[in-house]
């Protein structure tokens, strides 16, 4: 790394504006020799003004001469230390800069506000790129610096929030576009930089500016007047929300609904802990256990395999920990292994089992002996500290993704001692363990089991979770063994009255829901408000921002993944002490985590599942408090179902969870880890780890399965435990990799010059190299957004129960689904069309999955098209298959609505169809149960577009539009063909045989990597591109 040397007298030139003179002072500071140990505030200001010039002075191509070089690390760090709180203190100058024009009586004094902030801006590109710079140089070199990544994080998380703030308030910055300032700003920076300018620097200011100045209607709103009450009202949570909805204009409530309260049956602390834990528990708990976790808790000391299935906030956290911490009072040797589908929850639960050994005089004689005896050991744990967890830990708290890389993976190396004396294996919020992630994680469970047996040890599993429909059949098939449950009939918790209000809104539902929450929280409640995305939250966070002029600090957050750990716990002490009282959230908040007392619960969006609905909804009213859950539908065909038939929805049970253990490639790939573990496939104990297993090797001891999975060194690199299918790309910043993203959704969500969102930053997509598996990214500022235009075509390998009503087909289907990108289109925030980019290049996304297919046949379609015309016909088409997959779960029963999809396809050369299939490799057994309730999802379909309120035919987001397609749709051309289509399901069915893929069955012939049906004169796939050998 090259250090900063004094550089000679400025030289004129290349430099108009003198940022070559203020490096040279901002060098020669005093105080940049004073940030050793806790440097003060005069020495946070002189390392940020040192990099505040290096960054100009990049920005503006200004030449600083031989002695140019990089921050060194410590003068980085303190510049970044500064920087975040500058950027919390500009972005609350932005949410009063409305009140600075509406108050200000002279004209100039707003005008320097909003060019001030600017130019905050401004500098803040200069800083990154000076303290970005010092961060990848340190890179290059292998100089320790998580301190400066962890602080650049921090801070760049802040100047999101920054810029959202900023594109907020676009109107109080235009006039600065009518000076010099911008034009200056132009015609100073490198043509490096001047190629992709930032938004503010791209014109989109002068735009507005012109458009205001053109179209003036007083379009400086007066301040609003905020209540600041910060105590809890008085009336209660649930008094509080109906007065409020009742009061709210457009707010029409269409359900409302009660759970009573319940009294906690307590029953004594079991006699059988050991006496130093038993008076703890009786300290803690002087009314005694839950008449539950006395129970559990009992079974789990006899070693019964328990999983409890109790209601959430029942205490079910106690009833894990108990026995762990008693047997380490009985037996100093033993281990436990604590698995959380999410880290934040392994977070929450490392602080109440350090604070319970702590409480323990035995627990914390050992805690100080072994520091390390209750770890966390995931992504996030420091390099530095993993050998001593290694060494030390006995209760370990992990997730599945860490239990298959870093555990079973080197149990020879680094785990004997743990896997020897595993005594209890934990599994909580276990309702997340479904679909492909619960199929992995159930090989998973073998494979431990399997080692364990290797190692001597047969731990007993404990599960739990408020939201799981037949638990002990769930944990069975997840793990092989027999389950007792503790479920809903023996739940002794108390539980506060709960009141539930679906409501509808003539604004969009996230004008609703902010507007709700605001009131809400401007009341004295705190409010937790869960959105559909990332995206929804930031944006329902940023448009917050400018009514928010508290004296306190800003009592509204985003709590969303890519927090850091200080910020969370902001959030979660600021709901606690009520200095926080609205949150926008993503799911992240969705499971049991620990965050305080919150009275009200909004979704803006009705959740994907019932299991989600009632987690989200036992985030209120925990401890035995009232708890209120508002529900706005979204402008979804499925949220418009419910919202009209809001009875049927509260009626559903929780879903099934699906696991497919018979998935070939998923059981290929865990079956290449067990070889590796066991040492020899000989070895391979197929008894534990299940039938599946076991006819995979009767297929390998008789030649007969040959794949490539099977003889690689690392095949535990090539399972993706939340997924199935290819390798997973890198994301990759210069020479950093960020993390990384599955085939499906890069294809979605990271295309070749689309924009994407990691970590609450954004990225601009420059490069996917398909052979290295590496997508390339650089840092993005500008206010756009890009979406991804993806076609499906889809091949019918074989068809089967099928029945040909009229002129259309119904049957299920073993089909090939291949998306591919067609383009990516950028917009600007406000809905402004940028560029439109080619999908080419990009690689497709095979599937092979099953499903149901209903089959137009040539004469029927072209009654269709007679009628419709070609372009209605398929865009009535394409909207009928959304519809089906909209409403699929209202007809056939609870799913998870990212377990399956649904698609038309009509192709020149072959009828038309649609498609409802498994978005699962080789299919869950899903979806082929629409093939025997078409006509009811005919008919469901039909209802809801005949009955939308919207007036035109265009209709709404609600019935028939969809932002993504190419021809907008019509009501009238939907319900006709719909019409149609009930008129043939109507005759009465006739049994065909099978139909199959042609090309398939003629050649029999498949691709080598990706499995692609290919024909034998073909030299290439048409899927992966691999070269193919000819015969």
């Amino acid at each position: 790394m090259t250090d900063m040397n004094p550089i000679p007298p400025p030289e004129h030139g290349n430099d108009p504006l003198g940022w070559r003179e203020q490096f040279r002072r901002a060098l020669a500071h005093p105080k940049l020799a004073d940030l050793g140990g806790e440097p003060d505030d005069e020495a946070l200001r002189a390392a940020y003004q040192l990099a505040s010039a290096l960054g100009h002075c990049r920005l503006y191509g200004v030449d600083l001469g031989a002695t140019d070089g990089t921050l060194p690390p410590d003068i980085a760090v303190a510049a970044a230390r500064r920087w975040d709180r500058l950027l919390g203190e500009w972005t609350l100058k932005v949410t009063r800069l409305e009140e600075v024009w509406a108050g200000s009586g002279e004209e100039f004094v707003a005008l320097d506000a909003s060019a001030d902030l600017l130019g905050a801006r401004m500098e803040s590109w200069a800083v990154f790129l000076a303290i970005d710079e010092a961060y990848q140089d340190a890179v290059e070199h292998a100089v320790p610096r998580r301190h400066l990544k962890s602080l650049l994080d921090s801070a760049l998380n802040a100047l999101d929030r920054f810029d959202a703030a900023l594109q907020e308030a676009a109107d109080y910055l235009t006039p600065v576009a009518g000076t010099q300032l911008l034009v200056n700003w132009r015609a100073v920076v490198s043509r490096e930089y001047r190629a992709t300018p930032p938004w503010w620097l791209s014109g989109e200011l002068e735009e507005l500016f012109e458009r205001i100045q053109t179209d003036a209607h007083g379009w400086l709103p007066q301040p609003r007047q905020r209540n600041t009450i910060m105590k809890p009202p008085a009336n209660g949570a649930i008094g509080t929300v109906k007065k409020l909805l009742a009061a709210a204009e457009g707010l029409r409530v269409g359900y409302d609904s009660s759970v009573s309260a319940t009294d906690g049956v307590f029953e004594p602390v079991p006699a059988d802990l050991r006496p130093e834990l038993a008076a703890y528990l009786a300290r803690q708990y002087p009314h005694g256990l839950f008449r539950h976790q006395r129970r559990a808790v009992q079974g789990l000391l006899k070693g019964a395999h328990t999983v409890v299935a109790t209601r959430t906030s029942s205490g079910k956290s106690l009833i894990y920990s108990v026995p762990v911490l008693n047997r380490l009072l009985t037996d100093p040797s033993a281990t436990a292994l604590f698995l959380f589908p999410q880290k934040a929850l392994a977070n929450d639960q490392l602080q109440r089992l350090i604070e319970a050994a702590d409480s323990v005089p035995t627990l914390a004689r050992m805690r100080a002996a072994k520091p390390w005896l209750i770890s966390r050991y995931d992504g996030a744990t420091p390099d530095d500290d993993k050998p001593a967890i290694r060494n030390e830990a006995q209760v370990l708290l992990t997730n599945p993704d860490m239990l298959h890389y870093g555990l079973l993976a080197w149990h020879e190396r680094h785990w004997q001692r743990f896997f020897t004396n595993l005594r209890y294996v934990v599994a909580d919020e276990c309702h997340e363990y479904r679909g492909i992630f619960g199929t992995n994680v159930s090989y998973l469970f073998r494979r431990l089991r399997a080692l364990c047996a290797r190692y001597g040890s047969s731990p007993t599993f404990i599960a739990t979770s408020a939201t799981v429909q037949s638990p002990s059949e769930h944990m069975e098939r997840l793990t092989g063994l027999p389950f007792d449950c503790v479920g809903p009939s023996e739940d002794g918790s108390q539980q506060g009255e709960r009141k539930f209000w679906m409501v509808r809104s003539e604004e969009h539902p996230y004008d609703a829901g902010r507007k709700l929450t605001l009131a809400l929280a401007e009341s004295g409640l705190t409010v937790l408000t869960f959105c559909m995305s990332r995206t929804a939250a930031e944006r329902m966070m940023a448009r917050s921002g400018k009514d928010n002029k508290d004296p306190e600090p800003p009592f509204v957050r985003v709590y969303r993944a890519g927090l850091t750990r200080s910020e969370r716990e902001e959030i979660e002490q600021g709901l606690k002490n009520r200095t926080v009282r609205a949150v926008f959230s993503t799911s992240a908040l969705e499971l049991g985590i620990d965050i305080g007392a919150i009275d009200v619960v909004v979704c803006v969006g009705l959740p994907n599942t019932m299991m989600s609905l009632w987690q989200r909804a036992g985030r209120a009213g925990r401890a035995g408090k009232q708890g209120a859950v508002v529900l706005i539908p979204g402008q979804t065909p499925i949220d418009t179902y419910y919202a009209d038939h809001p009875e049927d929805l509260f009626a559903r049970d929780h879903e099934p969870l699906v696991l497919n253990l018979a998935n070939r490639s998923v059981t290929h790939m865990h079956y290449a880890c067990a070889m590796k573990e066991a040492g020899d496939e000989s070895r391979l104990d197929t008894a534990t780890l299940g039938p599946e297993i076991a006819a995979v090797k009767k297929q390998r001891d008789a030649g007969d399965l040959q794949e490539d999975i099977f003889y690689v060194s690392d095949p535990h690199q090539r399972v993706r435990v939340r997924g199935a299918g290819d390798e997973a790309y890198r994301l990759m910043l210069d020479k950093e990799e960020i993390g990384e993203i599955d085939p499906f959704h890069l294809l979605h969500e990271a295309p070749r010059n689309g924009i994407y969102y990691h970590g609450g930053r954004r990225y601009r997509v420059q490069d996917v190299q398909q052979k290295e598996r590496i997508v390339r990214l650089k840092p993005e500022f500008s206010p756009h957004v890009t979406t991804s235009n993806i076609g499906t075509r889809i091949r019918v390998r074989r068809a089967s129960a099928v029945r040909k009503h009229g002129q259309v087909i119904v049957a299920r289907a073993v089909l090939d689904v291949n998306d591919y990108l067609r383009n990516v289109t950028e917009k600007h925030l406000n809905g402004t069309k940028v560029r439109e980019y080619p999908g080419a290049g990009m690689p497709n996304n095979w599937l092979p999955t099953e499903g149901t297919m209903l089959r137009l046949e040539r004469p029927f379609w072209d009654e269709v098209t007679a009628r419709l015309g070609d372009g209605a016909a398929k865009a009535a088409l394409d909207t009928t298959a959304r519809l089906f997959g909209s409403l699929f779960p209202t007809v056939t029963g609870p799913c998870d609505a990212s377990d399956y999809s649904a698609t038309a396809d009509c192709p020149k050369d072959a009828p038309p169809a649609v498609y409802l299939y498994d978005m699962v490799p080789y299919g869950v057994g899903l979806a082929v149960e629409a093939c025997d309730r078409m006509s009811d999802l005919v008919d469901r379909s039909a209802e809801l577009v005949r009955g939308c309120e919207c007036g035109s035919d265009e209709g709404c987001f609600r019935c028939v539009r969809n932002p993504q397609a190419e021809i907008a749709a019509s009501k009238l051309a939907t319900q006709a063909l719909l019409e149609m289509l009930r008129r043939e399901l109507a005759t009465p069915p006739v049994e065909s045989e099978p139909a199959t893929e042609e090309s398939r069955a003629a050649t029999g012939k498949s691709c080598p990597k990706c499995n692609y049906p290919t024909t034998h004169q073909a030299k290439f796939c048409s899927n992966c591109g691999h070269k193919l050998e000819t015969t």
